[in-house]
């Protein structure tokens, strides 16, 4: 089973609750291919000379796919934007900004290839079976990307206030998600730590020298030197950090359950996974709460979990805060702790890249934060575990 062999391979189209009405906004169609949601965003606010902080959009997609999503820039030109990977067409005035509370869903075409006779009509069967397709909700390895090969998240050295531990695994730190260029700053900066001068003479001009650049004046200062990351950056950190904590009061709700489930392994945790019916999951909670210190905990068995979680990095809920820069928080809220495909469809076809094989083109929706690869990884645990 392949994956993602080609962009249009996965395709993710928004369907969100905007129209434009007139307003001081205006709106988008983001049409992009091999880049990253804020990085075609970075190339928007420099072409059009517009501060970050007027683009707003209502979730981020998949650098390796081809996704259509809406933006919004207040007071941003009715006009279109054509560049290598991504373009920009104009729809007209909304009322207000775009957030995450506007979208609706997400849907999904995908292609799975290299697929057999069998396993294909095997995969149809699953997935479009109308008493359900369902798996363990975990967020996926996309939330994780700022987990660099330390496997220490910066949001803990942050929780700590160990703020020199927190810069340097935002800066630092190995990630195998590197760019050549960025291996080679990274390394810089691990063999110069503390030297600032030589750190600053050696590195490009970035956003991570222009950080060194303070510490050169101000070296033990590392509180400050952390706050000068960019804020949606402290802001992944922080998401990635609460979505491992999430991810194992969920595989410990699972654990407890009567059933014999394979694992998968997600950033730093092997996870209980598989296919799930409606029967094994009918006397378990249905959501459990993001978890930070605001969280207000009702029942035993949240606090049990949430106490497990947290504790094997060190931490105990009430910890789960920042107390600098208070410009970014842990979220609030709760999630859905198993998902399945919305209008399900599927067809079977010849694989033109690998010949003797099959796709299976997959055509679904879900709810908003949740993640296709996590059905696409129920279809491949269902695959080996058919295996003889």
């Amino acid at each position: 089973m392949k994956l993602k062999c080609r962009p249009d391979d996965f395709v993710v189209t928004e369907k969100l609750n905007v129209r434009p009405t007139g307003g001081p906004w205006a709106l988008y169609h983001l049409n992009k291919t091999n880049i990253g949601t804020l990085e075609a965003i970075q190339q928007i606010s420099r072409v059009w000379n517009l501060p970050l902080n007027r683009i707003a959009h209502a979730g981020l997609k998949d650098r390796h796919a081809v996704t259509q999503q809406s933006i919004t820039i207040r007071n941003g030109p009715p006009a279109d934007l054509q560049k290598e990977h991504f373009c920009v067409e104009y729809q007209g005035q909304t009322d207000s900004e775009l957030t995450a509370a506007n979208l609706l869903s997400n849907r999904f075409q995908i292609t799975i290839r290299r697929v057999t006779s069998e396993h294909a009509s095997e995969t149809v069967r699953r997935v479009t079976d109308p008493t359900g397709f369902i798996v363990p909700n975990y967020f996926d390895e996309q939330r994780f990307g700022s987990l660099g090969t330390s496997g220490d998240y910066i949001a803990v050295a942050w929780c700590r206030k160990d703020y020199e531990r927190a810069t340097w695994l935002a800066l630092a730190d190995p990630n195998r998600h590197d760019r050549s260029a960025d291996k080679t700053q990274k390394q810089i900066l691990r063999d110069q730590w503390g030297n600032w001068k030589a750190c600053k003479q050696q590195l490009n001009r970035s956003h991570r020298r222009s950080i060194v650049t303070y510490l050169v004046d101000h070296p033990d200062n590392f509180r400050k030197a952390f706050a000068l990351i960019r804020p949606y950056l402290r802001g992944f950190y922080l998401s990635a950090f609460q979505s491992a904590v999430w991810n194992r009061m969920l595989g410990h709700m699972i654990q407890q359950l009567p059933i014999s489930l394979a694992t998968t392994t997600i950033a730093d945790a092997q996870l209980p996974f598989g296919n799930l019916t409606s029967e094994m999951i009918s006397d378990v909670d249905t959501t459990i709460p993001l978890i930070s210190a605001r969280s207000r905990l009702v029942s035993e068995k949240e606090i049990i979990r949430a106490d497990a979680a947290s504790a094997h990095y060190g931490l105990r809920p009430d910890q789960m805060k920042v107390a600098y820069p208070r410009d970014r928080f842990f979220s609030k809220g709760i999630r859905q702790c198993w998902v399945s495909p919305a209008s399900p469809s599927a067809h079977i076809q010849p694989d033109d890249l690998y010949p003797g094989y099959q796709c299976v083109c997959l055509d679904f929706q879900l709810p908003p934060g949740c993640y296709a690869t996590m059905l696409i990884r129920g279809l491949s645990e269902s695959q080996q575990s058919d295996q003889p």
